[in-house]
């Protein structure tokens, strides 16, 4: 057993091991990567439906919006983990720091998911 964990209960140990996992399912939910992979995954679910949609970019844009999370804390933390967001500018017209930042991570995402759209739906009609 680790030197530093034998001195600790077993409690004590649970509860490091399970802050260890908080903290695994923070860094996933405040990750661009893992957020982009869920979306990607919900689009490729609803492929058909969003292919038959008489308004397929409408529909993903939806899913977009319903990717970022509603609260202003996970917002902040997705923006503050993520540089990739700290160049973006402001297409939105955002007349305060939380409009701005959660027009980043949407940007971020529709450049994501407007490739998926092209390259999995408009693409295949193109052919």
């Amino acid at each position: 057993m680790n030197e530093k964990l034998k001195d600790l209960s077993q409690y004590q140990i649970e509860a490091l091991a399970l802050k260890g996992l908080e903290t695994e399912a923070d860094n996933k939910r405040y990750s661009l990567f893992h957020i982009s992979e869920d979306l990607l995954a919900d689009l490729e679910d609803r492929k058909e439906e969003i292919k038959e949609s008489s308004d397929p970019q409408g529909l993903v844009t939806e899913f977009v919006d319903s990717a970022i999370s509603v609260y202003t804390y996970e917002q902040i933390m997705i923006f503050a983990n993520n540089n990739e967001l700290w160049e973006r500018t402001d297409d939105f017209g955002a007349g305060d720091i939380q409009g701005m930042i959660t027009g980043a991570i949407f940007s971020y995402l529709s450049e994501t998911a407007d490739a998926w759209l092209f390259y999995n739906i408009e693409e295949q009609e193109e052919a």
